[in-house]
């Protein structure tokens, strides 16, 4: 409703406005009246009415006074000036200075209405236009926010010419002054509660999670925020000194103390030029894996492992002493091994989510074919292996994946003491054990059968009954294994190569890899190399 005041240093004249048209019908509520040119500036000032309809001529200051202060102030009240005949002198003055309109004593109802609608009309018109400049503000900033999201988006990605960036950004006036650039990414951390939310919740979540986090980043630097995935990543343009740590660490708790909501930060390396801004998201996603390790908070690329002190081989050696220590049916030794396992694959990871998943499949799939041998399947039939991999790949946290590989050794140690363990079974594994340890040394069909107190003649057919190969050529399998991660992992000669698998013979020992792989050594080396 248009709220207006009324002015006359007349009271009576105010009364006899007040009943001269239906205001309320018109729209118009009365909200003021003054008989002063000061009490009416004050009145404007206390109620700001859209419509003031005023004598020109009044005590402490006069009607075209109060017009002047109106415009100065840049109020949008419009006025409609009133007065007696003899002054209507001042009606140029007062249209000339923005008046609607100039009526003369007494007043003519019809000629107020006319006036009033007039006021009315220029009130909408005003009222629209500033309505219609604020959607246009509003557009043209949506506008040049999205095509600096685009812009920012192809720069992550590396695929736009630093020119045509160069140019783009200036074009946009981004407000990107500073020489540094750090990128950041932000993940609200996923609980029982919000993983159920729908793509609509999660939206509303990081726009709220975008809209605080710009504003702290733009207290004192400057950049963008746009949504990549699931994450929010954050462009920050900043000087040289700039502390992107407290940056993080202040977003971070005020996520939590306003969104109630625990968020990870993963910082990148910072870089200077657009060029690097690719380089610094980069480095953004691999600190961003740190989050599975470490909980949610601020994690830098600086935290990231440089390299494993754990090789392949350790872990292999690790799963192994876990497996025998479950054939064995020992409990505490289970326990104890499976824990230096588990701890050798963090470090083995080196902060990667996916090494650590695989590394953690790669044990049951070694696990599983132990177990097949001694005629106890890993899964239960009609399951796949790859079931326990979507399993692992949901996981949120590294503990998460330690607890169901603890789960799965559990339930197999019950199987293997309910079951049982049968006495063949367990000296097979006990020979494979001795082989795999073995295999540099001159093995012999005899010793191999005295490590389980057997009869060589005896124990050559209990072999191959088991494995479905005789003695000769399994030791053969597990030395052309051994002497392949020596030809890929070092760069020994194949001679020393040989020695370290326990053939003396150069030349045979090519020939029987050739067998093998189909190449000779250094063929296979090289080709491996290649690819």
């Amino acid at each position: 409703m248009i709220t207006a005041v009324l002015a006359d240093d007349e009271p009576i004249i105010i009364k006899g406005l007040k009943k001269l048209i239906p205001w309320e019908e018109l729209g118009i509520r009365i909200v003021g009246e003054a008989w002063t040119g000061k009490g009416l500036m004050e009145l404007i000032e206390r109620e700001k009415p859209s419509l003031v309809i005023t004598d020109i001529s009044m005590p402490d200051g006069s009607g075209i006074d109060v017009l002047k202060e109106i415009t100065s102030r840049g109020l949008r009240s419009k006025v409609l000036f009133i007065s007696a005949y003899q002054e209507f002198s001042y009606a140029k003055d007062a249209l000339a200075l923005g008046a609607v309109d100039y009526l003369v004593k007494p007043i003519e109802k019809g000629l107020l209405l006319s006036a009033v609608d007039k006021a009315i009309t220029l009130l909408k018109e005003e009222s629209e236009g500033i309505q219609y400049k604020t959607k246009l503000a509003v557009y043209e900033h949506k506008d040049r926010k999205t095509q600096l999201e685009e812009l920012f988006d192809r720069l992550l990605d590396g695929d736009v010419r630093m020119e045509e960036a160069e140019d783009k950004l200036r074009s946009l006036d981004s407000g990107c002054t500073y020489s540094h650039y750090t990128v950041m990414l932000l993940e609200p951390e996923q609980s029982g509660e919000n993983s159920r939310w729908g793509e609509h919740e999660k939206r509303l979540l990081l726009f709220a999670i975008g809209n605080m986090a710009e504003e702290l980043m733009c207290a004192d630097a400057a950049g963008i925020i746009l949504r990549k995935g699931e994450r929010l990543c954050a462009v920050v343009n900043h000087h040289g000194n700039y502390a992107v740590q407290a940056l993080a660490a202040n977003i971070i708790h005020n996520v939590q103390l306003f969104l109630k909501i625990t968020l990870s930060v993963g910082i990148g390396k910072t870089a200077t030029g657009l060029e690097a801004i690719k380089e610094s998201y980069r480095t953004a996603c691999e600190a961003m894996g740190l989050v599975f390790f470490k909980g949610g908070r601020a994690h830098s690329w600086s935290d990231i492992q440089v390299k494993s002190e754990v090789s392949e081989r350790d872990l292999s050696d690790a799963r192994q002493q876990v497996f025998q220590a479950l054939v064995t049916k020992e409990r505490a030794l289970v326990e104890s091994r499976l824990f230096e396992l588990l701890a050798n694959i963090r470090d083995f990871s080196g902060g990667s989510r996916d090494k650590a998943v695989m590394a953690c499949y790669s044990t049951l799939l070694e696990w599983s074919v132990g177990l097949e041998e001694i005629g106890i399947p890993l899964v239960e039939e009609g399951q796949e292996l790859k079931s326990h991999l979507t399993v692992m790949h949901n996981a949120n946290r590294y503990e998460e994946l330690e607890q169901y590989l603890q789960d799965l050794t559990e339930g197999l140690l019950r199987r293997l003491e309910s079951g049982g363990v049968g006495k063949e079974a367990q000296q097979l594994l006990t020979v494979k054990e001795y082989m795999e340890r073995c295999y540099m040394d001159n093995i012999t069909l005899e010793g191999a059968a005295s490590k389980i107190f057997m009869n060589p003649y005896y124990f050559s057919t209990f072999f191959k009954k088991h494995t479905q190969m005789n003695f000769k050529q399994y030791l053969t399998e597990v030395r052309m294994k051994q002497a392949v991660k020596l030809l890929l992992q070092t760069d020994l000669m194949v001679y020393e190569i040989a020695e370290q698998v326990g053939d003396n013979n150069a030349r045979q020992f090519s020939d029987m890899f050739k067998k093998y792989y189909g190449k000779l050594p250094q063929e296979y080396k090289m080709q491996s190399g290649d690819k």
